[in-house]
């Protein structure tokens, strides 16, 4: 049996794909399956790959709502062209291209130049242990383990700079940051996410650096 991925992984970012819902699945209100699928099948792209070879989650067209953060519409996925090629083959895929759920597209070229200007999506772990759920796990953990709990956490309302994002069991909570592509690696979860501490800014142009450069 081939051990499956758990630790990040390198994005080469040589190649891009745009996931777009037709214009009926967005009347229906169907865009959020369209959302988890393609996230649910990044992470089972990325569980199985190659280490080297991850795709990374952009959400270009995410943006505030009137309470909470907004995904947006349209998820743009960064990787190689071989691993965007065995994503689009993956059943979950399959099944929306064949149900006609899917705008076509096709799988364009990347290039993160060092120093232009691009986003992360990070996944906000702070945020997520003042969440109830990670209380009840915790204590739930350390009575396993027949260990104190520790210093007590209070739960705090949710933050609305971050986008909560279920994801089967586990919520994640998702910050987008703005800056700068860095010489090196860009290293992302097998959720497609990169960390706090080590933001993967991606080439991608989003909605909030369009509201930037118009109002310059």
């Amino acid at each position: 049996m081939t051990d499956l991925n758990a630790e990040k992984g390198q994005c080469l970012a040589t190649a891009r794909l745009l996931v777009r819902p037709q214009r009926a699945v967005l009347e229906l209100g169907a865009a959020e399956d369209v959302l988890a699928t393609t996230l649910r099948v990044v992470h089972h792209a990325n569980r199985h790959g190659r280490p080297d070879d991850f795709i990374a989650v952009a959400l270009p067209l995410m943006h505030r709502g009137r309470e909470t953060m907004r995904p947006g519409t349209e998820v743009e996925l960064i990787g190689s062209p071989a691993s965007l090629d065995v994503f689009l083959g993956l059943e979950g895929m399959v099944v929306l291209k064949r149900r006609g759920m899917l705008v076509p597209t096709d799988i364009m070229d990347a290039v993160a130049e060092p120093g232009t200007q691009g986003a992360a999506y990070v996944r906000d772990r702070a945020c997520e242990k003042h969440t109830p759920g990670w209380i009840a796990r915790s204590r739930r953990r350390a009575e396993r383990r027949g260990k104190p709990l520790g210093q007590p956490v209070e739960p705090r309302a949710d933050d609305t700079r971050t986008l909560l994002l279920r994801h089967g069991h586990a919520v994640l909570h998702i910050r987008e940051q703005i800056g700068l592509i860095a010489e090196g690696p860009l290293l992302v979860s097998t959720y497609g996410f990169s960390s706090a501490a080590a933001p993967a800014v991606l080439p991608v142009w989003t909605e909030s650096m369009r509201e930037l450069d118009n109002a310059a």
